[in-house]
């Protein structure tokens, strides 16, 4: 459990970090340190999350194909709207030929969608643990 809130602490800085980004990028303002942070922790959490689905096959060796698949694709919904396009759209907002204006948005979007990704991680933790918990006392 305290693995969980742990995680879930990390996930909150991420968002914070995307919310400032945000919020200076509107202003016009740029520092590195958060387009550096938001990059590592995004990448940081990617291998995390990753590393714990990997470890953690008692649940998915346990729910029916049609599930098993929402389940995946509920996963890689959670990755991608959360650490990939993020950090994708920092890296390429430089090379981008769009208004100030056109990107602002964007980064409104995006922030959005990885907060979405953080609440949908953590519903497919709430079924995990539900799964978990209604396996053992079937046992």
């Amino acid at each position: 459990m305290k693995r969980d809130s742990t995680f879930l602490y990390f996930n909150v800085a991420y968002a914070a970090g995307l919310i400032c980004f945000l919020i200076l990028f509107y202003f016009k303002i740029k520092i590195i340190f958060i387009t550096i942070f938001i990059i590592i922790m995004s990448t940081f959490l990617l291998i995390v999350k990753l590393l714990y689905w990997y470890f953690t096959k008692t649940v998915q060796q346990s729910i029916n194909a049609v599930d098993k698949q929402k389940y995946f694709l509920f996963r890689l919904t959670f990755c991608i709207f959360t650490y990939i396009t993020p950090v994708y759209c920092i890296i390429q907002e430089p090379n981008l030929v769009v208004s100030h204006y056109v990107s602002t948005i964007t980064f409104t979007i995006v922030t959005i969608l990885a907060i979405i990704g953080i609440f949908t991680e953590r519903w497919l933790f709430f079924i995990e643990s539900q799964q978990t918990v209604n396996d053992n006392n079937a046992e």
